[in-house]
């Protein structure tokens, strides 16, 4: 049976990835900050699927550290990184709230990093060998406005193209997608969002299925038709590389 790790389980996409690989037969694990509450518990405690859940706080790294420990090793077919700090002010250029920027690049960039180390040899030894990261489009035709959420996870698709990298000899196949305009209580300000988290998980989990090494470091609308990297360079000639890169 295979398993998959889903981070910022509790609500929106998270919680829709669980309920849907649940459904699907997976050992899920839903991982949290706080003890699971409303859905998630009900989904725990349905005898019928396989839904568990581990304690994380993507602020807090050595709660990565503790989730690699408490894994013991096990194989973990497909890593989903979800969570993410969203909203905050919009922002007026000159009044930047940097603890905010400060935290958007922790938890948006630096942790799902981190938790790519942290779990490569869990998800390396299980069958599926697959990091799935929740990307954005807001990079590609920015606005002016929630700087630090923007700049994190344009950073965050990179951490995908730089963990592919990395993890490519070992089989793992990495990508990212973005999830499109889904209602959320992240998004409710916006307005009425044209996806419901089900209908975004529905199109993701297609991509997911469809991926294989050859797909390792690309960044995917839903439709899964493929995006460029905003800052991705393919042509070296021009810049050389550093010294001892093997790309």
């Amino acid at each position: 049976m295979p398993t998959v790790l889903i981070t910022g389980a509790s609500r929106g996409l998270g919680l829709a990835f669980t309920e849907a690989y649940a459904a699907r037969g997976y050992r899920t694990i839903a991982a949290v900050r706080s003890p699971p509450q409303g859905r998630l518990a009900e989904l725990i405690a349905e005898p019928s699927l396989r839904v568990e859940w581990a304690p994380l706080d993507l602020a807090d790294f050595q709660s990565i550290d503790a989730l690699g420990l408490a894994l013991n090793g096990a194989p973990i077919d497909l890593l989903i990184s979800n969570a993410a700090l969203t909203g905050g002010p919009l922002g007026v250029f000159g009044e930047t709230d940097y603890l905010r920027f400060e935290q958007c690049l922790r938890v948006n960039t630096m942790a799902p990093f981190k938790l790519a180390e942290v779990l490569a040899e869990n998800v390396a030894i299980s069958d599926r060998k697959v990091m799935f990261f929740i990307g954005s489009r807001l990079g590609a035709h920015p606005f002016f406005g929630y700087s630090g959420y923007v700049i994190s996870k344009t950073g965050m698709n990179q951490v995908a193209k730089q963990v592919s990298l990395a993890l490519e000899p070992r089989g793992v196949t990495v990508a990212a997608c973005h999830p499109g305009w889904v209602g959320t209580e992240a998004t409710a300000e916006h307005g009425v969002a044209p996806l419901t988290p089900a209908m975004s998980v529905d199109m993701l989990m297609a991509v997911i299925d469809r991926l294989t090494l050859a797909d390792t470091g690309r960044f995917f609308d839903p439709d899964g038709s493929e995006l460029p990297l905003v800052t991705q360079q393919l042509e070296q000639k021009f810049y050389g590389k550093p010294k001892g890169a093997v790309r």
